[in-house]
């Protein structure tokens, strides 16, 4: 048994305790530990107790696992001092022993809570004056979200409401105090003599919610019930609609047959003079959806409100005013902090849809197969080394035993009038000793992406979109193979040991491969050729990506050192827009790049080229970078703890930089940029992070493909500063569809003092069309 301890950002502490060895941690339903957010993969991490040792295993993960602000590509012993970063949560490991805690398999069974002593009756004030004392003895309680309704509560007595029952009783889990039902709830007392008020003992304000089976975390319902129900069995609670102005209503409890047990529990406020009108609620509980507000649910329709009791019985407690919406991060779902919204890359570069491939075509495969059987018995081919198979001899040697074989067939009638003899020879020539068909799609310079989902489906980027290639591979076995060789050069080596790699080939591509055990259907890869374009703004300009006045601005932005952020989803093109922004840096400027995989190509001789290794991560390669003292500097995709090192460089120590990060839009990208450098300093608050970013980043350049497949820069914001929460950005420039791109009157703070500094700054760029 052991117990993982969970805590999102921002957020409460949650302890789930396993009864397995191993555990699963995703986003999607069907993982031991579900993680409702954008930036956790479905299937991320696994946890592992072997011999006493915690392993932490990360499952090729979208986003990364980290242990203490690092990265793990392989399986990991992680101690219970060890912090576990998966997107905004952090988590440690914890052995049990057998010890009580939140169980993620079954719940365990609520135990009663011991009685409490009868309450003493104050002479004079009742009820209300020890309620009153209560809650003048209580510090300051903590500023509470807005009021929002409760949750379906059962009558009193039921399986949900009855004593020590998981919402009402005493010391429940979900009815103490500062439990995680949000805010309290009102509930009038009945019209007769009210008796003694007491709140219910409770558990600590840290207790988080009981999660449901699996170790998913229900989403937070209602507030904290006010009081333990009755013994007799009465209708549901009404909920009462909180007052316009002035302090939210309290809950309210009903008088029972017996005194009810006294005990620490928070302040109760009595309703007011006259009960407030009541709010419906549905009748019919159901899951949260888009238009249900953040932390609401539904709940059964409440019964007639009665009387409130005279005030002067129950003098009113001051209760703290509600914490403004925006003065904390609303909630959404498993109590998970709503943030800007997933980047999404755009359909021309999601996915294509290919025919199936002609019968012809499978008949030439088949026979393309057989030939290859027959030269392998023939030539010895599995027994040639790989360095030796780009030999002139070797493919002499077995281009006459392939022209041999299809003369054989061709003679016995087995090969087809329609299949292209030439063409046969080339493409089994090509898989027994190159690299089958990608060695014609690789000397094609105007294809930027290859992909090979299976032996049967290969996709190419061209024109930047993605089509099908109309070209496949004879067998599994030979995509494998082809996998093998491109690897071989850099001394690397693709086995059930070793079945996936992620490497930079000598020509600059990156190659990204799969094959078995760990790809189940079949290897797959994924080859980027190297930014090649050597587009410059002006040359944006003429493709429609962006119009001649923000062109203009960001050769301004450059020549006077302002930071900029280039951001978009994935397969944006922001690679190309950083390489066009670093062609508008003055000649004899030393410009210094750093990236996790190289892919910049840059038409400069004053260029230094970084790229990490898997003993060097980004971080350190910034922190060489500065002391190469460049002039300018240009850092890749954020993807990890870097972020805060790039974000301190930026901020201090460079000015003129560039960075690239993936985020759909300037606050979804800035905001993307606080949680990664948090990953690298999480002993760093949010708002310092948030200001030495702000600090950091002048300008944040939005780039986009439209539905045609072509790169535009939508929007150009200026950052500001920061906010209570989030980022104070202007929106400067902006692509309106068919309009066009248009200015939106705003002016940057730093434009006016570029005159005085030597800079031509044309403040009539900004001028809004038609004005």
């Amino acid at each position: 048994m052991f117990a993982i301890v969970l805590t999102e950002k921002g957020g409460e502490q949650r302890r789930l305790v396993f009864n397995k060895p191993e555990i699963t941690i995703g986003r999607v339903q069907g993982n031991d530990i579900v993680l409702p957010k954008g930036n956790v993969s479905k299937r991320h991490a696994r946890v592992l107790l072997k011999d006493g040792k915690f392993i932490i295993v990360d499952l090729k993960s979208t986003n990364g696992t980290y242990v203490n602000g690092r990265k793990i590509t392989t399986p990991l012993v992680v101690k219970e001092a060890d912090k576990i970063y998966i997107g905004d949560f952090i988590m440690g490991v914890e052995e049990t022993n057998g010890e009580a805690g939140e169980s993620a398999g079954e719940p365990a069974a609520p135990t009663p809570p011991p009685p409490a002593p009868p309450p003493r009756e104050p002479p004079g004030g009742g009820a209300s004056n020890e309620l009153l004392r209560a809650a003048l003895q209580r510090q300051d309680p903590p500023a509470r979200a807005p009021e929002r309704p409760a949750g379906p509560l059962s009558g009193p007595g039921g399986p949900l409401g009855g004593p020590g029952g998981p919402l009402g009783g005493p010391g429940g889990p979900l009815g103490g105090p500062g439990g995680p039902l949000g805010g309290p709830l009102e509930r009038p007392a009945p019209a007769r003599e009210p008796g003694p008020l007491a709140a219910p003992p409770g558990e600590p304000r840290t207790r988080p919610p009981r999660p449901a089976p699996g170790g998913t975390l229900p989403p937070p319902v209602g507030g904290p019930v006010g009081a333990p129900p009755p013994a007799q069995t009465l209708a549901p609670p009404p909920m009462v609609a909180p007052p316009a102005s002035g302090p939210p209503p309290m809950m309210v409890a009903p008088p029972s047959s017996g005194p009810p047990p006294m005990g620490p529990g928070p302040a109760v406020a009595p309703p007011p003079m006259a009960p407030a009108p009541m709010a419906p609620a549905p009748a019919v509980m159901a899951p949260p959806a888009a238009a249900t507000p953040v932390g609401a649910s539904p709940m059964m329709a409440p019964p007639p409100a009665a009387p409130a009791p005279p005030t002067e019985q129950r003098p009113a407690v001051p209760m703290p005013a509600p914490a403004p919406q925006a003065s904390r991060p609303r909630l959404v779902g498993a109590g998970a902090r709503k943030v800007a919204s997933r980047s999404v890359a755009p359909p021309s570069r999601r996915g294509v849809v290919l025919e199936p491939l002609d019968p012809k075509v499978i008949k030439a495969l088949d026979l393309q197969a057989q030939i290859l059987e027959r030269l392998r018995a023939k030539v010895d081919l599995d027994n040639i080394p790989i360095e030796r198979l780009g030999d002139e001899d070797v493919w002499q040697k077995s281009e006459r035993a392939i022209v041999d074989l299809v003369n054989g067939l061709e003679q016995s009638g087995e090969l087809p009038k329609y299949v292209d003899r030439d063409g046969l020879i080339k493409d089994t020539l090509n898989e027994a000793l190159g690299l089958g068909p990608l060695e014609d799609l690789l000397a094609d310079d105007k294809l930027d992406e290859i992909r090979v989902d299976r032996r049967d489906r290969v996709i190419v980027g061209k024109d930047e979109a993605m089509r099908g290639s109309g070209r496949a591979f004879s067998s599994d076995d030979v995509l494998r193979r082809v996998v093998e060789r491109l690897v071989a050069p850099l001394g690397l080596t693709v086995d059930d040991d070793h079945p996936v790699v992620d490497v930079r080939l000598r020509d600059g591509s990156r190659l990204t491969a799969a094959v078995a055990p760990a790809s189940v259907h079949g290897p797959c890869l994924v080859l980027r050729k190297p930014v090649r374009i050597k587009r410059t703004l002006a040359d944006l300009v003429g493709a429609g990506g962006l119009s001649p006045a923000m062109s203009s601005f960001l050769s301004t932005c450059v020549a006077a050192r302002r930071n900029l952020a280039v951001c978009g989803p994935a397969g944006a093109g922001k690679a190309g827009i950083v390489a066009a922004l670093v062609g508008a840096v003055p000649d004899g400027e030393r410009v210094v790049t750093v990236e996790d995989v190289a892919e910049l190509s840059l038409d400069r001789e004053d260029w230094i080229a970084l790229e990490t290794r898997p003993t060097v991560g980004l971080g350190a390669l910034v922190a060489s970078a500065l002391r190469l003292r460049p002039d300018r500097l240009v850092v890749g995709d954020l993807r990890g703890g870097e972020a805060f090192d790039v974000a301190s460089a930026f901020g201090a120590a460079v000015d003129g930089a560039i960075v690239a990060l993936t985020g759909d839009g300037a606050q979804a990208a800035l905001a993307r940029w606080v949680s990664l450098a948090q990953l690298g300093a999480p002993t760093a608050t949010e708002p310092v992070v948030r200001e030495l970013i702000a600090g950091a980043c002048d300008v944040v350049v939005h780039v986009a493909r439209g539905a045609d497949g072509a790169i535009r820069i939508v929007a150009i914001d200026e950052v500001l500063g920061v906010r209570e929460v989030g980022f104070d950005t202007v929106t400067l420039f902006a692509h309106r569809g068919d309009e066009g791109y248009a200015a939106t009157g705003a002016i940057p703070r730093f434009w006016t003092d570029l005159e005085a500094r030597g800079v031509a700054a044309d403040p009539t760029i900004f001028r809004p069309s038609g004005a």
